[in-house]
């Protein structure tokens, strides 16, 4: 029998003890888009962002803590019939506040990504380290890092770094870092095993000062790429060149509509798996912005959707495609949003799970002969 869970970090610093959540699991209900709680695991505080390793169904959560000048991942392998988590291990990021985690596209590697608190302790001081994955999904320590500030910087910087996002290129070749404190996209050639984090042909894409590249997706088609821009409130259309591993910024549009005038940090973003909406976050404006994807792979505004919450910090779209997650760190817990298919429309909220801090949410199915992973 087909199933399909529904996994939940949440951040549990700052929230009162009767509050505090690990991992949660949940059954998903197609039909109605609601979530059954089925069990927590909460022995490790502040897991926060998660992912799915789709050939050895495990989960990888971040453990973020600011105060400690290293952070750590967990891995856990999934019962396919309850959901339940089982502890494998945990490997220090060497860094501070470990806040995206990414797969090579081989699955072999995982990527995980260092924002670093400023007046945090410097060492060790990585923006970006990899892991290779052992067999039983456990984690080996992570084989090689890079600083983007500081000593150890791969390229000289008078500016800190903040890095948010490492992922693979779609052709594997190129690992993609974007460091919203240089307000660079950093290119480095994927790693092997043992191997040490070497510079691209192109090494960085420079985005304009304060601008704040924070997450990046590709197009299906390999040749477009979207970031969108923290501290600016856009979301930037880029063409990516294989052969010199090379992304040039084509487009850039606000994230914001014309009339709004508060404060505002834009935050994940989306692309449709048929790859025709891109769709953004805002933490002020506490929306989620809707575009359409032209021929050229550059976007235009479709609209608005109110998410009902304080900081939505992460949204995922269900495997179906008919409902949008939406997960607020600072209040209104995880909202659900009927959206339609066809037209990439996000509509309403329709209901809600009462979650203090939650951060990331992430489906896998089993029962198929491969997992869907739509985060």
């Amino acid at each position: 029998m087909e199933k399909t869970f529904a996994f939940i970090g949440n951040l549990s610093r700052n929230v009162p003890p009767g509050d505090a959540r690990g991992i949660c699991t949940y059954t998903f209900d197609a039909e109605t888009g609601h979530l059954d709680l089925q069990s927590e695991f909460s022995s490790i505080d502040n897991l926060s962002y998660l992912v799915i390793d789709e050939n050895r169904h495990r989960l990888y959560a971040a453990v973020e803590i600011p105060t400690w000048s290293e952070n750590f991942v967990a891995a856990f392998a999934i019962n396919p019939v309850s959901g339940a988590l089982s502890y494998i291990n945990m490997q220090p990021t060497l860094g501070n506040t470990t806040c995206h985690l990414g797969f090579d596209q081989t699955g072999q590697f995982l990527f995980a990504s260092n924002w670093t608190v400023k007046d945090s302790q410097r060492h060790p001081g990585k923006a970006v380290v990899a892991f290779a994955i052992r067999k039983d999904g456990g984690l080996e320590p992570a084989f090689t890092s890079a600083a983007h500030s500081g000593p150890d910087a791969i390229l000289a910087s008078e500016l800190d770094q903040h890095c948010h996002c490492a992922i693979a290129s779609p052709d594997n070749s190129t690992m993609f870092v974007c460091d919203l404190g240089l307000d660079r996209i950093m290119a480095y050639k994927r790693p092997e095993k043992g191997e040490i984090l070497a510079l691209a042909e192109t090494p960085f894409t420079q985005l304009p000062n304060g601008s704040g590249p924070r997450h990046l997706v590709f197009h299906p088609d390999g040749r477009s790429a979207y970031v969108i821009n923290e501290l600016s409130s856009t979301i930037s259309v880029l063409r990516y060149e294989r052969a010199y591993a090379k992304l040039t910024a084509i487009q850039t549009i606000s994230t914001l509509p014309s009339e709004f005038k508060g404060d505002n940090s834009a935050a994940e973003i989306l692309l449709s798996p048929d790859g025709r909406f891109v769709y953004g976050s805002n933490r002020g404006h506490n929306s989620i912005v809707s575009y359409a994807v032209k021929k050229s792979g550059e976007i235009e505004p479709m609209g608005w959707t109110p998410t009902e919450g304080n900081s939505p910090r992460h949204f995922v779209i269900d495997p179906t495609g008919q409902y949008v997650f939406a997960s607020h760190q600072k209040g209104g817990g995880v909202v659900v949003l009927r959206r339609n298919r066809d037209t990439g429309v996000i509509g309403d909220v329709e209901n809600r799970l009462s979650l203090a801090s939650p951060m990331r949410v992430v489906f896998a199915r089993f029962g198929l002969t491969t997992w869907t992973d739509s985060g």
